[in-house]
Order: structure tokens, then sequence, then C-alpha cells
């Protein structure tokens, strides 16, 4: 079959935490995202849908240096020109052909595939898990809770997830600013619940010492303790240390990935499609990792449901290590934008099944939050 784009629509949305979200980067309390609506036509049977993507970059260039404003420059003056009437049989020809147009702009391009993603479940009549290989219906999941939180807050915060039955709790830390001796309390505290330790690239070879106590059968990984390019860093650490280490900063590319493991910088690897170059980049993604024993799992970026349930399909794959951080819909915004809930039950969520990502967008919603006015772009 044979598919080409007829119009293009970005909405800028910024979508209101229902709390401030704290890091070792940053506070986030609203998430700004592009919205992509792609019409693409079967040509044999004429028939046309819309498929919906998201972008996932940042305001500011503190997690990547890719921000909402570049990712929204490049879709509108170089990705979506190369697109106007362009005709393809597969995600894999798209990708390359995104790829060729530049190498930078992985948000962007991540954006426009997941909704060429979405378009050619519905035409197919399949869901996004059963197009990439999913095998599960439901997935274990995680969640995400920064220890830069008042101390009462986050002692309620862990417990309430434990009862929820998340898998997996990450901790969000910085090392300037964290009581190591609270996190062993933790874990010694809540023996049955695995955690994880995310520092946003806070930690220096010798603040890292602080993590060798921690050394314990339910903490599954550190991420990312040290500098975005510094996989030399990692690799000293790591040999030195029985503590596993993910990246997540550090990989923007398929190449980041095989440099990481040349170095053998980390035994567990993050991995963000939206980041990465989307869908197809990631599956590679994960099938690389495997493929050198490196521990691949599914990470989160404040993404909507329509992100989330992206996330929820590529957890569904055979492989996956550890709890992705998808937590459910409910948790984070005030709105979210899709008319399903994505809802933790036992510690899983159901993979979605309807055709293509499997979520609704409510428009409405959408009209609500939006900072600019809509970009259309017709073949």
């Amino acid at each position: 079959m044979t598919y080409k784009i007829s119009k293009i629509t970005l909405w800028p949305i910024a979508l209101m935490l229902k709390a401030p979200f704290r890091t070792a980067h940053n506070t986030t309390q609203e998430r700004p995202l592009t919205i992509i609506a792609i019409d693409v036509q079967d040509i044999s049977s004429r028939i046309t849908v819309t498929g919906y993507g998201e972008v996932q970059s940042f305001a500011d260039c503190a997690y990547a240096p890719e921000n909402q404003q570049l990712s929204r420059h490049l879709l509108a003056h170089h990705f979506i020109p190369a697109l106007k009437a362009y005709q393809f049989s597969d995600i894999t020809a798209v990708t390359s052909y995104l790829q060729q147009i530049t190498p930078f702009g992985s948000f962007a391009r991540a954006g426009i595939e997941m909704a060429l993603w979405d378009a050619l479940g519905k035409l197919q009549h399949k869901s996004l898990a059963q197009m990439i290989g999913g095998m599960h219906q439901q997935v274990p999941v995680g969640i995400a809770i920064s220890l830069l939180s008042e101390p009462s807050q986050l002692l309620t915060q862990i417990k309430q997830a434990h009862a929820m039955g998340y898998e997996r709790i990450k901790l969000k830390v910085d090392a300037k600013a964290t009581d190591f001796d609270q996190i062993k309390w933790l874990l010694t505290q809540f023996k049955t619940q695995h955690f994880s330790l995310d520092a946003n690239s806070s930690f220096t070879l010798t603040s890292a010492q602080s993590l060798s106590p921690l050394d314990a059968p339910n903490l599954d990984f550190v991420e990312q303790p040290f500098g975005v390019h510094d996989f030399v860093q990692h690799a000293t650490f790591q040999r030195m240390s029985n503590i596993k280490l993910s990246l997540d900063e550090s990989i923007n590319a398929l190449d980041d990935i095989n440099t990481s493991i040349a170095l053998s910088a980390n035994r567990v690897l993050t991995i963000k499609q939206g980041k990465i170059g989307g869908i197809q980049t990631a599956i590679e993604a994960i099938r690389l990792a495997q493929q050198h024993h490196v521990l691949p799992w599914i990470g989160g970026m404040l993404s909507s449901g329509l992100g989330r349930a992206v996330d929820l399909a590529l957890a569904s794959l055979p492989g996956i290590a550890f709890p992705g951080d998808i937590s459910d819909s409910q948790r984070y915004f005030e709105k979210d934008i899709i008319h399903q809930s994505l809802t933790i039950h036992h510690g899983h969520i159901k993979v979605p099944t309807e055709y293509g990502i499997g979520v609704t967008i409510d428009e409405a919603i959408i009209k609500q939050h939006l900072t600019a006015t809509p970009q259309v772009f017709t073949s």
C-alpha cells in the first residue's frame, strides 16, 4: 500500500500540573507540548484518516538541547515543507527520510512519526502494540517522586505509591541537596518495594561515593549520575560499582547507545521515544541494547495521555527489563488531552487495543490550552 500526506496541523499547548515537579534541572509547573495532527490518505482506497502525535521537548534547554521553540521552527521550516504531497509505504522509509532532512530535531521527528503510526494503525485496523510486535495486554509500571519534596509529603507519596502497587518508585535526587541516609532508610523501610534513583547529571565521581552504601537488592539502578556528554565518568563508575547505571540525558540517538556500549558505560538503558527520534528508533534501540546484554526499559517525560499510550505499547515488547515511568493518567495534569483514562490496577496498566495509538483526542481540551494560534499546512 502507498500513502500520502495531505494536511498537517500544529497545536501549541501547555498543560497545568496538579503540583510542581522538581528535578535537579528545574521545577516544572506547566508542561508545553506541540500536538501534531496529520491527515494521511491510502491512495488506492482514497480513505483519509487523521493521526495524532506530540512533540515532547521542554520549554528550555536544561534537559536537552532541543526546546519547544526550536522543535516548532524545525517542523514549520524544515520537516513539514519536505512532507508536502510526500508518499510512503512504511514507517521505516519515513524515519530514514526525516533523518536525511536533518540529523537534528529528534523531538520534532518523533512527533511526526507518532502521528503517522497512529494514522497507519487506523488505516490498517491494527493497534500500535500489534504493529510493533507487543506481547502483553498489560504492563507493570512505575512512578517518579521527587526527593526534593517536603519530608512529610515525601513519605506520604511513597506510602501511597506502594499501596497502589507501583512496581518501581523512581526517586528524583540532587547530589547537592539529597540526604542519602534518608534514601538508605527508605530502602530498608520498604524492602519489598523496588526503587531507582534519577540523578539528572548532578553527581561528580567524588560525590558519587555517596551511592556506594545504597547497594541493596531493591535498588534496581541509578539513572544518569554524571554529565550528558561524559560517557567516560559513567564507564569509570560502572566498572567500580555493583550498582547498575542507566543512561538517559546522554542518549539522544542510536550513535549514543553505540558509544555507551563500546565503553561499557551502563548496564541499563532508558528509552524515551520522544527524545531519540520516534517509535521506530526506540524499537531499534531496544534491540541494540538486548544484543549487547544491556537492560532496556521505557522512560517517561511528563507526556500527555497520547504519549503515555505510546509508552505502554513499547513497554509491551518482549525483553523490557523494568517497569516503565508510565504512571496513572490522572496523576500529573489538571486536564489531559485524551478521553480515555490510563488507570493503574495492581501495579499494571492495560495496553490500548484500539486502532492506532489507541486513544482519542479531546479537541475541546486542546483548544482550552492553546498558547498560540494553530498552524495549518496543506499539500
